[in-house]
């Protein structure tokens, strides 16, 4: 019985994290967005097509999308479990 607390305390910890994070980069995105009046469906199209340039920034901005989008999955899956 008690692993299974400590295991759900785990999970719930887990999900935590998974809400900050995704808190963290939806904040960055947006960041982006205003600083190039672009949203991040627009960018990631015009990114992966080869029409946004090798700035620093953009790679940022990709990376950022790709890790917001692992964040949602994984806190998604743990909100289940925990609730």
């Amino acid at each position: 019985m008690q692993l299974n607390i400590e295991i759900k305390t785990s999970l719930k910890r887990e999900y935590s994290l998974c809400t900050h994070a995704v808190a963290f980069y939806k904040k960055s995105l947006k960041e982006f967005e205003l600083k190039h009046h672009l949203t991040t469906s627009a960018f990631l199209k015009k990114f992966e097509a080869g029409r946004m340039g090798d700035e620093s920034d953009f790679f940022d901005w990709y990376g950022f999308a790709k890790l917001l989008a692992r964040w949602q999955k994984t806190r998604t899956t743990l909100q289940s479990t925990v609730r």
